[in-house]
């Protein structure tokens, strides 16, 4: 697990880790969690976006009101090495996962595990595999790209994903498209010729509860605790998120425990804290104050 993040949110980490008990959880597999205060670097990362938007933008400046983190996933493979794994998979934290992501890996691989990327036909940045080996090619084939044509009237150029729509567009052979089930994105199909949902996308992997600019409130409950009417309305089907999403820490970790192999001892959650671009350092939680 690899979390890109602003240095306020990197300084928060370490009490996130400590009130979720995570050092002391007991994993089936090996479990590794990397942070990296990626600040350093933003000037860097908003030259790069300014550049790729300039041959279609002459005068473009990138407005930083809106977060950069939502680039952090283009500048990724800065930090990842390449050695560590082919693919990696990015997912908005509106996203509840519904099934295990092996199957998830065996479609990339079946489908086409060249591509420079792998999302819905939504073409929504929110859950999208990259290509670790080729991430560099995004920035450069986007300078080149049809920017018009991305995101429809909505032209977004203060958002990643219009990149990554106007490389799809413009380079439909180097995109992989995932099924319908990797793809279940609230404001693509929410429309009701996709009822019943169970019926309609059998295979749902992952649900993304992404949408609705007028309130910045949960979909599992606002302030006072009420549930956004998605939920209520299609409570058996997008409303089992609400079990993952909102499942104790003790009962999580519980449920990992209970993964472990017969036999086994289970794997301790390893934790690595770097700053930019520098080698990380692996560190217990409680350790790790003297490192932000």
């Amino acid at each position: 697990i690899h979390i890109l993040a602003d240095q306020e949110a990197f300084v928060s980490l370490k009490g996130i880790f400590n009130r979720t008990e995570l050092s002391t959880w007991q994993t089936r597999n090996p479990t590794e969690i990397h942070a990296y205060d990626v600040m350093p670097d933003q000037p860097q990362m908003k030259r790069e976006i300014e550049d790729v938007h300039k041959p279609h933008f002459p005068n473009y400046s990138l407005d930083l009101s809106h977060t950069m983190g939502a680039f952090y996933r283009l500048f990724v493979d800065r930090y990842v090495s390449k050695t560590a794994a082919k693919h990696i998979l990015y997912m908005d934290t509106d996203v509840v996962v519904m099934a295990n992501l092996e199957a998830l890996w065996k479609l990339v691989e079946h489908q086409d595990p060249n591509a420079l990327f792998h999302w819905g036909q939504a073409m929504c940045s929110g859950f999208v595999v990259m290509n670790l080996q080729r991430m560099k090619e995004i920035l450069t084939l986007a300078k080149r790209s049809n920017f018009t044509a991305a995101d429809g009237s909505k032209l977004d150029l203060n958002s990643d994903q219009t990149i990554y729509q106007a490389v799809n567009i413009s380079y439909p052979n180097e995109v992989n498209v995932l099924p319908p089930g990797w793809d279940m994105t609230v404001t693509e199909i929410w429309q009701s010729n996709n009822h019943p949902y169970d019926k309609n996308f059998p295979n749902v992997g992952m649900l993304h509860f992404n949408g609705g600019g007028s309130t910045k409130e949960a979909y599992f409950g606002d302030g006072n605790g009420t549930e956004h009417t998605f939920i209520t309305t299609f409570k058996d089907t997008w409303g089992n998120g609400k079990f993952y999403a909102t499942l104790p820490w003790e009962w999580a970790r519980y449920q990992a425990m209970s993964l472990v192999r017969p036999g086994s001892k289970g794997h301790s959650i390893q934790f690595f804290f770097s700053k930019g671009m520098q080698g990380a350092v692996n560190v217990s939680v409680s350790e790790s104050s003297h490192l932000v």
